[in-house]
């Protein structure tokens, strides 16, 4: 991995993000900046609004305060006191095209072959010339080992090769960065390593990635930073060993102890 100077301007940038559904807050001024070539893992309990701030920074969830910016540029900023104001549609299209998305249930279309889910994103957003779209998911399929199963329907995949087409299907969008919401949580344990090997690959690479995890050892040993959410807020953010090998605090000790109790902390990443 790759993190570009620290005193370099963050790719993402995040100030004072306020997120509530009805009279529940679930976000309470989040502020966070990723910069480029980094890997951020965000850690918590459920309910935490790990997935909500995910979801927040390409507004599928559309926040109620806040700020949002990715490459310099705006992507959502509401000031205290004033109304909710969404960006043009046109523009929220245009930096959803920066960021690649993986979800916890994969999200394929079930009647589109591999190639075809690989293939859609730049054929109807970017209305890409079907040549050379078709030869980057191919190039992209093989990076993620699913190339042979291109003619194959998703039902016919189990769930980790169901993902590796889904990361497959966001990069080939071209994205400046990953946002993976428990990308693995849904899959059987034996098939958890190869959705980590491919996300390891990523990393390496220099992708900027965000990703909401409860695969601590991930997180130590691939992660640049861990950022640990608590009750809608940062409770500690920091180098991974820092966070989760010497808990600043005691929330954050009583989270990762549950996971030294099963041995899921220190555990081989890939199987």
């Amino acid at each position: 991995m790759t993190v570009n100077d620290p005193k370099s301007a963050p790719l993402v940038r995040i100030r004072g993000l306020e997120k509530s559904f009805g009279n529940t807050r679930v976000l309470r001024g989040i502020d966070l900046d990723v910069r480029k070539g980094e890997v951020v893992a965000l850690v918590g309990s459920s309910g935490s609004g790990k997935t909500t701030l995910l979801r927040c920074v390409n507004l599928l969830e559309h926040p109620t305060a806040g700020r949002i910016e990715i490459g310099g540029e705006r992507l959502f900023h509401v000031e205290a006191g004033r109304d909710v104001a969404r960006l043009p549609a046109a523009a929220i299209h245009r930096m959803r095209a920066r960021v690649g998305m993986v979800f916890q249930q994969f999200n394929l279309f079930p009647h589109m072959n591999v190639l075809a889910n690989v293939m859609e994103g730049p054929r109807t957003v970017k209305r890409e010339a079907a040549a050379s779209n078709r030869a980057r998911a191919l190039d992209l399929l093989a990076k993620v080992g699913m190339a042979e199963f291109a003619d194959r329907m998703p039902d016919r995949l189990s769930g980790g090769q169901k993902q590796r087409v889904s990361i497959a299907r966001a990069l080939n969008m071209q994205p400046e960065l990953m946002l993976f919401d428990e990308p693995t949580s849904a899959l059987d344990p034996e098939l958890v390593g190869e959705v980590l090997k491919t996300m390891i690959a990523l990393a390496k690479e220099g992708m900027t990635m965000l990703v909401v995890t409860h695969e601590l050892g991930f997180a130590l040993e691939v992660a640049d930073r861990v950022v640990f959410l608590d009750q809608g807020t940062v409770a500690a953010d920091g180098p991974p060993r820092d966070i989760l090998l010497d808990p600043p605090n005691d929330r954050l000790k009583a989270f990762v102890n549950r996971f030294h109790e099963t041995a899921d902390l220190m555990r081989p990443l890939i199987g």
